[in-house]
């Protein structure tokens, strides 16, 4: 086995970035982690490369025995789409007397797409609150967006695990939902949260 220090520290730089990237999930983190892995075992040739990496992916994960439904479930969580937002239960009207959200248990919901855009807005409104004229509002504004071709944003989530690694992955988006269609792009990065460290020292005499 051959020791490549240029590969150890690329490949551990890279697992760092993969572990503090807040846009993957715990399973995406150990699928990329593991991807590396197989990627340096092949360049340093401490094994042979293998035909199904997928297989190889799956035994370093230890998930073997489901290997396919977690292979799936991780590839498809990551395909590239826009996530409407969702309102939850509470309603959404401004208040008049105070700042915020009317926030009150809500009885009809859903979004609303933007006829041009396709970008959606969530909604919810309680008794007191409900406006038909808002009801036909978002009707009308939902019926034109269909007419239009249900356009749609760019990305708001998926296609963060190609930032690390490439893939024929239109080919592994259609073998893990055939059903679902990836949009071009993906999610911008989220900048991850900042460590603050206390410094701690002797404080300098007058």
């Amino acid at each position: 086995m051959s020791t490549d220090l240029k590969a150890i520290m690329t490949s551990q730089s890279r697992i760092v970035d993969i572990c503090n990237d807040p846009d993957l999930d715990d399973d995406a983190k150990l699928f990329a982690v593991c991807v590396i892995v197989m990627l340096y075992e092949t360049k340093t040739g401490s094994r042979r490369r293998t035909r199904n990496w997928l297989q190889r992916v799956a035994e370093l994960a230890s998930h073997t025995d489901n290997a396919d439904c977690w292979l799936r479930m991780v590839i498809r969580h990551d395909i590239p789409r826009y996530d409407c937002p969702t309102s939850g239960r509470g309603c959404t009207a401004p208040m008049i007397r105070r700042e915020g959200l009317c926030g009150k248990n809500a009885i009809v919901g859903g979004v609303e797409r933007d006829p041009i855009t396709g970008e959606g807005t969530a909604y919810g409104f309680c008794t007191r609150h409900r406006n038909h004229a808002d009801d036909w509002r978002i009707h009308q504004n939902n019926k034109q967006w269909v007419a239009n071709g249900r356009p749609s944003p760019p990305p708001n989530a998926g296609g963060v695990l190609r930032r690390y690694f490439t893939a024929n992955w239109p080919k592994l988006y259609t073998w893990a939902a055939h059903y679902m269609t990836p949009l071009d792009g993906a999610k911008p990065p989220t900048l991850p949260k900042p460590n603050l460290v206390l410094v701690q020292g002797e404080l300098a005499d007058d």
